[in-house]
């Protein structure tokens, strides 16, 4: 999940670790908090196998300096921001390959049946799919709903107490959400190939 999510980050903009780690944790599926202990082991990776490349950025041009008040003050300012400069630490910013969007296609049509946080990835970044991909995630993730609906029905019928009866309402509940949920956003879909056909 972690790889898809700062692929999909990536293809929108060049982003450095901690602004990537700031990000992730703002999506809708990576609530919790992602360490640089896992972040950056991801993009290792990720670099290694080409899907993302690396840039210097010196760090003295993203700070902006205070201002003086006085027209020295205020040129060693401008210098500061606008002209480049030795020395210094560098911060590396992170961009998307060819490779990486590719892949990045690649793990958003995957087939396998996503666990709740990894589809709520998908469906973060499913804008860059085509309609006919995102259609595709969509009625597959509704298939794998009604799936677990009908196995639910099909188990024994047990003696539960009433803690776990009411859990089990209460996931049955989400189901049934998921499921109205879904199709809204399958209907949604065909509604705009009917309004913009190809």
């Amino acid at each position: 999940m972690i790889e898809l999510a700062v692929l999909g980050l990536l293809k929108e903009q060049d982003l450095h670790g901690y602004e990537l780690r700031k990000r992730l944790g703002e999506l809708p599926g990576g609530r919790s908090t992602i360490s640089f202990g896992s972040l950056y082991p991801a993009l290792n990776r990720l670099e290694r196998g080409g899907m993302v490349k690396a840039v210097e950025a010196s760090t003295r041009t993203d700070r902006r300096a205070p201002s003086s008040g006085s027209l020295v003050g205020e040129l060693a300012a401008f210098k500061a921001r606008h002209l480049p400069t030795s020395g210094g630490r560098s911060k590396k910013v992170y961009g998307l390959t060819a490779a990486g969007a590719t892949h990045l296609v690649d793990l958003l049509t995957d087939p396998q049946p996503s666990d709740e946080r990894t589809f709520a990835m998908k469906v973060a970044f499913c804008r860059h799919l085509t309609t006919a991909q995102r259609l595709e995630l969509f009625e597959r993730r509704r298939a794998e709903l009604l799936a677990r609906v009908a196995e639910r029905r099909r188990g024994p019928e047990r003696t539960l107490d009433r803690y776990v009866r009411m859990l089990r309402e209460r996931e049955d509940a989400n189901l049934s959400n998921d499921l109205v949920w879904l199709e809204r956003l399958i209907a949604d879909e065909n509604q705009q190939v009917e309004e913009n056909p190809t």
